[in-house]
C-alpha cells in the first residue's frame, strides 16, 4: 500500500542559504536584541530627578552613595524644594543628626550657621498626602501645617502612620539602600527626649558644635543631579506658592525618543530582511544537500 505521505525527495527543495546570508541573519538578530534591549529600559516620567548622595562616616567609618529618585507628582512643592536645595549645593557637608534604629533618618541642617538661618524660617505649603511612607521613602519633616523647610528624612521601616500627619513622600531611594541601613545611629534621639544633639545648637553652632560633641556622625560629601532636569526657583523666601499645573504636550522626549528607536528598528528589519531574502533567492541548490534542505535545518544552523 502506497504511503498517503510524500518522501523528502518528492517535496519541493528549499535553497540552501550561502553563509553570507546566514551571517547576515545572525547580525540581524544579534541587532535586533540589541534594540529591544535598549527600548525595554524604562523612561522616567517627565519631571522626575534622580539625584546620588555620596556619604561618609558610616558606622565603621566606610563611605558610600545612595540615589534619590525624585517624584514631582507625589508630591510637587516637596518636589521643587528638593530640586532647589540640590541646585544650590546645599546638602554639601551636612550631617544626619537625627538617626533612629527602626525608624528614620534626619538631616537638612546646614553646617554653616549663616546658611542655617537663611532657610530657617524659609517655609513652603504644604502637599496633599498621596504616596505612604514606606521604607527608602524621603519625606520632608514639619511641626506642624505650612512649616516645612529644608529638613527631610529617609524611612528605615513601613511608617505608614505618618501619612495623615502632614508628611508626603516626595522621593525614593532606587539605589543604595544598605547604605542608608549603615549610617550611625550611636546617638539615637535628639535633646531633649535622647542623648543626641540640640536642634537648637545645631542651627547656631552647625558643623562645629557637631564635630566636636558627636563626632561619629556620618555625612553627606556632595549630592548631586545624575537625570533629569532640576527647575529653577526663587532663591529662599519667606513662602513660596505652589507649583502651576502641568501644562499637556502632544509628546514628552522620552515618548519621542521610543518612537524614534520603533522606527529605526522597522527599517533595520524592512533592509537587512530583504537583502537576506534576496540571497537565499540568488543561492544554487546543486547538490543533494541542497534538495534536502528544510526550514528546520536553517533554524539548527542559527542557534
Amino acid at each position: 500500500r502506497a504511503s498517503s505521505r510524500s518522501s523528502p525527495r518528492s517535496r519541493r527543495p528549499w535553497p540552501r542559504p550561502s553563509l553570507l546570508a546566514i551571517g547576515i541573519m545572525r547580525w540581524t538578530r544579534c541587532c535586533l536584541a540589541t534594540v529591544a534591549a535598549a527600548l525595554l529600559q524604562p523612561v522616567a516620567a517627565e519631571g522626575e530627578l534622580k539625584v546620588k548622595f555620596e556619604v561618609a562616616n558610616l558606622d565603621g567609618g566606610s563611605t558610600g552613595s545612595f540615589t534619590v529618585l525624585v517624584h514631582p507628582d507625589w508630591a510637587p512643592v516637596g518636589a521643587q524644594r528638593f530640586s532647589e536645595l540640590v541646585k544650590q549645593n546645599f546638602f554639601s557637608d551636612i550631617r544626619f543628626f537625627r538617626v533612629i534604629s527602626g525608624f528614620m533618618a534626619q538631616f537638612g541642617i546646614a553646617g554653616d550657621p549663616a546658611a542655617a538661618a537663611k532657610w530657617k524660617n524659609a517655609n513652603i505649603k504644604d502637599d496633599p498626602s498621596k504616596e505612604t511612607n514606606a521604607r527608602g521613602r524621603v519625606t520632608f519633616a514639619t511641626a506642624g501645617p505650612g512649616t516645612r523647610t529644608t529638613q527631610m528624612f529617609i524611612n528605615f521601616k513601613d511608617n505608614s502612620f505618618l501619612d495623615t500627619q502632614g508628611f508626603p513622600p516626595f522621593g525614593e531611594i532606587v539605589e543604595g539602600m544598605e547604605v542608608v541601613d549603615t549610617l550611625y545611629k550611636g546617638y539615637g534621639e535628639g535633646f531633649p527626649q535622647g542623648h543626641g544633639p540640640d536642634q537648637g545648637k545645631v542651627q547656631s553652632g552647625g558643623n562645629a558644635y557637631l564635630n566636636r560633641d558627636f563626632p561619629k556622625l556620618s555625612y553627606i560629601v556632595k549630592a548631586e543631579l545624575v537625570s533629569g532636569q532640576a527647575p529653577d526657583a526663587p532663591a529662599a523666601q519667606q513662602k513660596f506658592e505652589a507649583l502651576p499645573a502641568v501644562e499637556t504636550k502632544p509628546l514628552s522626549e522620552g515618548s519621542a525618543s521610543s518612537m524614534s528607536a520603533f522606527l529605526l528598528l522597522g527599517l533595520v528589519v524592512f533592509v537587512v530582511g530583504g537583502f537576506a531574502f534576496w540571497m537565499m533567492r540568488g543561492s544554487k541548490a546543486t547538490d543533494g544537500r541542497s534538495s534536502d534542505f528544510e526550514p528546520r535545518d536553517l533554524e539548527e544552523e542559527l542557534l
